[in-house]
């Protein structure tokens, strides 16, 4: 093993991760409260006059909506009285690259490791954001429906873009945006391991 320099990072990955995983998971509400303070912010300016207000309930997203039902039960803006439309999503479902990026930087023998521990971090932020905002629109474009489309003058292509950077973002990005971010940090220990990969890597 003490040779096989693949072989023991892939046996520290394995290691890493549970820990990693458990680690992110009880501390949700802390990593994921910029991500939603921004993206409430974002969210305002994009769709003014349609969120009422983005809350972090322990690791769900609490999401009211500038939408009720008026006395004939149709959805209209703003709501009447205090019943407004609101949603509990999950964000967990497209953040889940956090502790993937953080056992493969701690599996990677490195004098950097916490410093890219660090920049991966913070690198990731805008995936997430990007992930939340759109799967914020989804929910208004597709669960409050017609009402939310009409108040922001969605056109049907407008309301295909948002499905699918809704899939983008909870299929696509947390899968390659930490394999991207790590090979960015450690191209090094890549060239260690793959000699014929140093024109491809080369700074």
């Amino acid at each position: 093993m003490m040779g096989k320099p693949l072989q023991r990072f892939m046996l520290s990955v394995l290691i890493f991760f549970p820990l990693t995983f458990f680690i992110w998971y009880v501390t949700a509400g802390f990593h994921l409260a910029p991500v939603t303070l921004i993206t409430g912010k974002l969210l305002g300016w994009l769709v003014p006059d349609a969120l009422m207000w983005l809350r972090l309930d322990g690791h769900m997203l609490v999401l009211a909506s500038n939408f009720g039902h008026d006395v004939s039960g149709a959805v209209v803006s703003p709501p009447v009285g205090d019943d407004v439309l609101g949603f509990h999503l999950n964000p967990l479902i497209y953040s889940y690259s956090l502790p993937l990026l953080a056992a493969l930087i701690l599996a990677t023998p490195s004098p950097y490791k916490w410093q890219n521990l660090f920049w991966g971090m913070l690198v990731m932020l805008p995936t997430e954001i990007f992930s939340m905002t759109f799967s914020i629109l989804k929910t208004l474009t597709f669960d409050v429906g017609a009402a939310f489309q009409a108040q922001q003058s969605l056109s049907p292509a407008t309301a295909d873009l948002i499905a699918l950077g809704y899939q983008v973002g909870t299929l696509l990005l947390p899968m390659i945006a930490p394999l991207i971010i790590w090979v960015a940090l450690n191209r090094d220990f890549l060239i260690h391991l793959a000699p014929q990969l140093r024109k491809s890597l080369a700074r």
